[in-house]
């Protein structure tokens, strides 16, 4: 089994594809036909009524409206959203487990943890880290990684992440990559006065076949829930995996701590030859 890489590549994959059609007459007429009278004005058809922005009875038609308005609702608000994702063998067994909680406050300072765990540890003891501690203030984040067999690293990776990059994560990658002629409203319920859709989907197998994905909006655009499933050749290590995220706690999270942790890593992380501050405790 190939070693998992500890750092997570967040790539934003935005590309919509559409066809249009061109209708055109020929500028040739019999002599014995008079062509008939051809409006000037042609109807300008209805638009589909947006149930959210970006979304249609029909499903997702505007991945990128929908988008924007999941991250402006966020924007200075304070949240907490918790993900996990499961990796299964051919016979059913979870090998790889892993469970996040994000917390973003309003004032932007964010903590992150993520835990893992599974068999595959065993053949990859060292190389991945079964606990991840992230903690953000004014773009500056600092990452606690702790190893099966105890080791503990810190770094300081260069840049600045905010906590609505953090909150985005993989989901502009999802949505970009829909298959937008195949998407459909499945379900739709009230909620606190805001009316939530389930959305069914898959993503284009030009970029990931096998992959099947739904989503909870609500009537404002923000993606409540969202969760993908992916299955792969029964002769893979992994033959199917599973991803959900769900948005809790919206305006009632409070601002997270700041880990004792992080003054440790101010003091002992140095400059790596790959542009991170690192250093093994």
């Amino acid at each position: 089994m190939r070693r998992t890489s500890v750092a997570v590549l967040l790539s934003v994959l935005v590309v919509l594809a559409g066809c249009s059609g061109v209708f055109g007459g020929s500028d040739e007429s019999a002599e014995t036909v008079t062509p008939a009278a051809v409006p000037t004005d042609e109807p300008t058809p209805t638009p589909m009524p947006e149930l959210a922005p970006g979304v249609t009875k029909r499903g997702i038609e505007d991945p990128r409206a929908l988008i924007a308005a999941h991250r402006s609702f966020l924007q200075n608000r304070s949240f907490t959203q918790r993900s996990s994702s499961t990796a299964l063998a051919a016979n059913g067994s979870a090998i790889l487990q892993t469970t996040g909680t994000l917390r973003v406050g309003a004032t932007g300072a964010v903590r992150y943890v993520s835990n893992r765990s599974g068999p595959y540890f065993a053949t990859e003891r060292g190389s991945i880290p079964t606990r991840i501690v992230a903690w953000s203030n004014d773009g500056n984040y600092f990452v606690q990684q702790t190893f099966a067999n105890g080791t503990t690293t810190y770094s300081h990776p260069p840049g600045r992440r905010t906590g609505m990059q953090f909150a985005l994560g993989t989901l502009p990658t999802i949505l970009g990559a829909l298959d937008t002629g195949n998407t459909t409203i499945t379900d739709r319920r009230s909620e606190n006065g805001t009316t939530l859709y389930h959305v069914n989907g898959t993503i284009d197998t030009r970029r990931q076949p096998n992959t099947s994905v739904r989503l909870l909006v609500d009537s404002r655009g923000v993606v409540r829930e969202y969760s993908t499933v992916r299955q792969a050749p029964a002769s893979s290590a992994v033959t199917k995996s599973i991803t959900e995220n769900r948005l809790v706690a919206i305006n009632t999270t409070g601002t997270p701590e700041r880990p004792s942790w992080v003054a440790t890593a101010k003091n002992r992380t140095t400059p790596t030859a790959d542009g991170q501050n690192r250093t093994v405790g």
